[in-house]
């Protein structure tokens, strides 16, 4: 095994304003980020407390680093790195291991991981043998037995997500001609799972699709299904596996997609109520391997929905629309998560680590991370960027949480980079300070 490399960076400071039970305080959030390993295992790492010693663990490809401290690690099945030409060569994949989700598959009160491969490849689960471990790799326990979920899983967001309503999640994803879902099998989840079917095309969907997402568009309670065309509405029966209406709007950039064949929309969506008027919106970016992340706002009319966009990152390289004057490219990940416990959801995004290396718009650019800080003022709704890091980037999934148990939200990268956690830090600070620490807004931007 490779040596685990670890270092502390203290990232560039923004704040917002914390208002408490008794007076207003002046804060500034930092990030710490600790490298676990600068190998490539996977797109999406994720965490849990795998060993039940009160610390989350994460798991990135084959290993499992344990908590607290995360120096320490095992691998719980076969460890292969993925091959490149040379050592400076970024264009290869990591085969078996794009994605991590965490659960407790069989109720047995031990978390095990679901691992999705490179687009168009199985889905595993593997079961947690069920012993407290830790200490050096030398003390690992066996590797953890392996059950086939499905022989392949297409589109390059996959989520895994409740999506029926009945507590627990399934796995997003598409599969042949159909939009749709897989649900452990109810006789036991060690058979394989069912896939279910959402949507019929006229065509075969591409494995190497992108953008693909959740929420309850038409606020009837039910879970609907979003992509870079369209929403698929939830029917008021799942019985028999009926086919959702489907209902057309372009929400990826669908001129940037001929450079792929139109196979390119944004990375993870979600349908949540950006403006507070009651009606859930549509978030997106628009390429995961060009330009351009949105809000789509919903407008009704009758029983008509459609949606008016609210640019948040320009569709080009030239910066015609962010009045912080961030861009980036290659918005391959997005996380909704509230990062300041202001009860508001804020994107977390950022490039995402070579992830094609070859002739991608901005492939050469900083590998950023941000998280846009969602603001309302008199209706009027706006995502303020607030700087992470510029060395990590993102891959393929951001996963967020409290890590260390300190009630602030923490974020888990894995990608071509390595994996890295950025533990928040909150600072109280005097108003000298606070101010220096603010994004400045162009005053040539009206608010849109």
């Amino acid at each position: 095994m490779n040596r685990i490399q670890r270092v502390t960076a203290s990232i560039i400071t923004y704040l917002c304003l914390t208002v408490g039970a008794q007076a207003a305080e002046l804060v500034v959030r930092e990030f710490e980020k600790q490298e676990l390993t600068p190998i490539y295992w996977s797109e999406g790492a994720d965490f849990g407390d795998f060993n039940q010693d009160g610390h989350p663990d994460i798991v990135s490809g084959p290993n499992i680093f344990l908590g607290p401290d995360f120096i320490n690690f095992y691998e719980y099945y076969p460890a292969v790195a993925p091959t490149r030409r040379n050592p400076t060569d970024r264009s290869y994949y990591s085969n078996d291991n794009f994605f991590s989700f965490v659960y407790d598959f069989n109720a047995d009160g031990w978390p095990d991981v679901l691992t999705v491969g490179l687009p168009n490849t199985e889905a595993y689960w593997y079961q947690n043998p069920g012993k407290s471990f830790s200490g050096p790799a030398s003390d690992q326990p066996e590797h953890w037995e392996r059950h086939f979920v499905v022989d392949r899983v297409k589109n390059e967001a996959p989520g895994f997500v409740d999506i029926t309503g009945d507590g627990v999640p399934e796995l997003l994803m598409a599969y042949g001609t159909h939009h749709g879902y897989v649900s452990p099998n109810p006789i036991a989840p060690t058979l394989p799972w069912i896939f279910h079917k959402i949507s019929t095309h006229e065509k075969v969907i591409h494995h190497y699709t992108h953008g693909l997402g959740y929420g309850d568009v038409d606020g009837d309670g039910s879970t609907d299904v979003l992509t870079g065309d369209g929403w698929l509405q939830q029917p008021a029966s799942l019985q028999n596996d009926p086919d959702w209406a489907f209902h057309r709007f372009p929400f990826a950039d669908r001129q940037a997609a001929q450079r792929f064949a139109d196979l390119t929309g944004g990375g993870q969506m979600y349908a949540y109520d950006v403006n507070g008027d009651g009606l859930n919106d549509v978030i997106t970016s628009m390429d995961a391997h060009g330009w351009g992340l949105s809000w789509f706002e919903q407008v009704r009319t009758g029983k008509k929905i459609t949606f008016q966009e609210h640019i948040i990152l320009s569709k080009q390289e030239t910066n015609t629309d962010n009045p912080y004057g961030v861009q980036f490219s290659q918005l391959h990940a997005v996380e909704l998560v509230d990062i300041d416990g202001d009860g508001l959801k804020d994107i977390v995004t950022g490039k995402t680590y070579r992830a094609h290396d070859f002739n991608d718009p901005g492939s050469r650019q900083a590998p950023v991370i941000y998280y846009f800080r969602l603001t309302r003022q008199d209706g009027q709704a706006e995502f303020v960027p607030h700087q992470i890091d510029d060395q990590a980037g993102i891959g393929r999934r951001l996963v967020s949480g409290d890590i260390n148990g300190d009630g602030l939200i923490d974020l888990v990268v894995g990608n071509k980079n390595g994996t890295f956690v950025f533990t928040q830090k909150v600072r109280n600070v005097d108003q000298k300070e606070w101010e220096k620490a603010q994004p400045v807004r162009s005053q040539d931007f009206g608010r849109r």
